[in-house]
């Protein structure tokens, strides 16, 4: 059973620490009459949130539902400070990998999976980014565009609340999605990251970094023209190989001189190297064996926790493609730069586009399987 404690929240915009006394709490009747409330010494020794007391304010008795972190200053939902777990993890990668399309199908299959999980958005951005997206993916079937470089996208903000637990309060979880800009990470070693990129990496507690297997040249080579400009984005059709070694090793110090890790430690961070687009691979020669597991349907959303073997059969199955197409050097930074790494394979569609870049029904193969892994690390899923 989940016990309930007193866990420090994050701000997940500098990453402090932050308690109630910490934020700047607003009462916003209209954009004309926003105006500050102050704790009073019940709410602090409560822990509640405070009530607009202004006396002919609209709002007046009701619960504040504007904030902002004193440390940083930006906007926060109040809600955030009453979470038993605060979760979080990055997604990195060269540009056009796919790490848009993931996370919208990501977030949509955990809505839908039949998990004892609901998935509740925490603010107003996250709410439409949300939307936006899966309106553009699910009922216009179109492919999304990529991050665009040099912008930091706001983290999407979620409660996961634990319904398979019983009684009159249930665990709640704060995740917060970090998206990093593609051609940032690729361009990491010369080009001055974004600040917040920067604390993004630096501070979430998992890192997802895509592989776009359609960029590798033994894959290029046999897969058809139709199939691999349909699966790319078009500034990556004619563009040269990404080194993702490069990138790994980049990535990681750049992880390590924020962080202060000695250059030879192992960064103590979990790392899910996921292989993307798994659909246009399935005409490969040298692909997986149609018996592949890598190929069922993924066991850990039947089994309602995370089915340790078949993970590690998913993670042998990729390694070995990996090595077969010649990139043993990018699992050897892999491994020797991160404590902790597993390997997944996902398909964010179920199948490649079609040349105009529309969608057939979406159907996502795996793509929950990393989450599921982070999950099963932080004590909230059982391993089984």
């Amino acid at each position: 059973m989940f016990n309930f404690r007193n866990t420090t929240a994050i701000c997940p915009h500098c990453l402090r620490k932050i308690k109630l006394s910490d934020l700047k709490f607003y009462c916003v009747p209209d954009e004309d009459n926003r105006h500050e409330v102050r704790l009073s010494f019940v709410d602090k020794f409560k822990n509640r949130l405070p009530v607009c007391k202004r006396r002919y304010c609209r709002n007046h008795g009701l619960t504040i539902r504007e904030a902002s972190c004193r440390f940083c200053g930006e906007s926060l939902p109040p809600q955030i400070l009453f979470h038993d777990k605060f979760l979080s993890f990055c997604a990195v990668g060269v540009a056009g990998a796919g790490k848009s399309s993931y996370l919208t199908t990501l977030i949509h299959e955990l809505k839908y999976s039949g998990l004892p999980y609901i998935l509740q958005a925490m603010d107003v951005e996250t709410t439409k980014h949300a939307q936006l997206n899966e309106q553009n993916v699910y009922e216009a079937r179109h492919c999304l565009k990529g991050t665009e470089a040099g912008i930091s996208p706001k983290p999407q903000l979620w409660t996961i609340l634990d319904n398979s637990e019983k009684g009159d309060k249930i665990p709640t979880y704060a995740l917060t999605i970090y998206d990093g800009a593609g051609e940032d990470c690729e361009h990491i070693d010369y080009t001055p990251l974004d600040s917040k990129i920067s604390r993004y990496l630096s501070g979430a507690r998992m890192l997802l970094i895509m592989f776009d297997p359609l960029l590798l040249p033994s894959v290029r080579s046999e897969i058809r023209f139709e199939t691999l400009n349909a699966s790319m984005a078009t500034e990556r059709q004619t563009s040269a190989p990404a080194n993702m070694v490069s990138m790994v090793n980049s990535l990681a110090n750049y992880i390590r001189r924020n962080c202060n890790i000695s250059p030879g430690k192992r960064i103590d961070r979990r790392a899910a190297v996921v292989i993307t687009k798994l659909d246009a691979l399935t005409e490969m020669l040298n692909g997986f064996s149609s018996d592949a597991v890598i190929l069922k349907e993924s066991p850990h959303v039947k089994s309602r926790g995370f089915v340790d073997s078949d993970s590690q059969m998913v993670d042998l199955e990729i390694r070995d493609w990996l090595t077969r197409q010649g990139e043993t050097a990018f699992l050897g930074a892999i491994d020797a730069n991160f404590k902790d790494v597993r390997v997944f394979g996902v398909s964010s569609f179920g199948r490649p586009p079609d040349m105009q870049k529309r969608l057939a029904r979406v159907r996502p193969h795996r793509v929950l399987d990393p989450l599921i892994w982070m999950l099963a690390g932080e004590g909230i899923i059982p391993t089984l």
